[in-house]
């Protein structure tokens, strides 16, 4: 990235953290009530890659939920600048389905203008039913890494992961989910965020789904959004128009190093949880 390119961007998140300031003291609850009708009502907070995608495009087959135009709105983040009648017109049309929805896993990143959107999603519409969708987070590194390399010319190689602060802090802290998680559960009480592992989501989808449908407060009927009892294939890598890259090999110390730095976040996870220690296999 050219430094006029990361200029433009640090005034363009700049002004964005402004905006969410003033939004957070109130400033912007007039405007934002006018589309109060057109609202979510529940967000699949993330993780990135981790079948966000596809578990909005199943969801958006209910007949009673309508999920958002764009695939990421990002609003509670870097697009609130783009303002609440946006917002609205993304959910337009929906006012009379039950459920409204929306997909955006930026909204558990570390990044400058994610740091309020738990409290900015609070802030403005109360306790909501929120999805955490979780995968083991070396495969959730490794596919996240393809994607951005796929797409942009400049992402630096694998071997750089704990080198690299754009990688350090995209991928590895993308896969920080207890961190992710008690950002949350400041503003948020633990029964309203339904926390997903994608491979029982993959492994298990009618079983998933149900337990899905029942935390929105629908009857768990998840076999009649599958195709033949399957999940659809979306978001893989190479689509979309980005390049089809090949898997990182992990070094061993490489991968020591990395395991290190995320498994005490792991394993106090799934403890919070009451999920098994051995969900995700490190060997």
């Amino acid at each position: 990235m050219s430094s006029n390119a990361r200029l433009k961007k640090w005034l363009s998140d700049l002004h964005c953290y402004r905006a969410i300031q003033r939004s957070l003291a109130g400033r912007h609850d007039h405007i934002a009530k006018a589309y109060q009708q057109q609202w979510p009502n529940f967000i699949i907070i993330g993780s990135a890659k981790s079948a966000t995608t596809t578990l909005a495009t199943v969801l958006g087959q209910h007949p009673d939920i309508q999920m958002s135009a764009s695939m990421e709105p990002k609003f509670f983040g870097r697009n609130y600048r783009r303002g609440w009648e946006w917002y609205g017109q993304q959910f337009s049309g929906g006012e009379d389905c039950r459920l409204r929805g929306e997909a955006s896993t930026m909204y558990t990143s570390s990044y400058r203008s994610y740091q309020h959107t738990p409290q900015l999603i609070r802030h403005h519409l109360g306790i909501i039913p929120l999805i955490y969708l979780v995968r083991h987070p070396l495969r959730r590194i490794e596919s996240h890494w393809r994607h951005w390399r796929g797409r942009i010319d400049d992402c630096p190689p694998f071997h750089q992961l704990l080198e690299s602060k754009a990688l350090k802090r995209r991928l590895v802290e993308g896969s920080l989910y207890n961190r992710q998680l008690t950002r949350y559960r400041q503003w948020f009480p633990a029964e309203s965020i339904h926390c997903v592992a994608t491979e029982e989501l993959t492994t298990h989808p009618i079983k998933s789904l149900n337990a899905i449908l029942q935390f929105l407060g629908q009857p768990a009927n998840g076999s009649a959004l599958l195709v033949k009892g399957a999940l659809p294939l979306t978001n893989s890598a190479g689509s979309k128009g980005r390049r089809e890259i090949a898997p990182p090999e992990w070094s061993a110390e490489l991968k020591k190093q990395t395991i290190e730095l995320i498994r005490p976040d792991s394993e106090q996870f799934l403890k919070t949880l009451h999920w098994p220690n051995n969900t995700w296999k490190w060997d």
